[in-house]
């Protein structure tokens, strides 16, 4: 799951190429191959080809997940106990 976010984060803010989410996600080509295979069929990102290079764009199903796992995330954070 926090791969699959990770990679959504890593495409929200651009147009980003494979290479470049790879290395902001911090995983192998080879999973990242295999987890933007299912976040396209799922609906979530776009491939588009721009000056000849592959990149990927999230759609509005991918915005939504992103959106809400960091609403759930922020939620679950625990605030730290202030000292005095």
């Amino acid at each position: 799951m926090e791969i699959y976010v990770d990679i959504l984060d890593a495409v929200s803010n651009a147009n980003v190429g494979p290479t470049r989410i790879m290395y902001k996600a911090n995983i192998s080509w080879q999973v990242l191959q295999e987890s933007l295979d299912l976040l396209q069929s799922n609906g979530f990102l776009l491939e588009e080809i721009e000056s000849a290079r592959r990149v990927y764009r999230l759609t509005e199903k991918g915005f939504k997940v992103l959106g809400d796992f960091r609403r759930a995330q922020d939620e679950l954070v625990v605030s730290k106990p202030v000292i005095q």
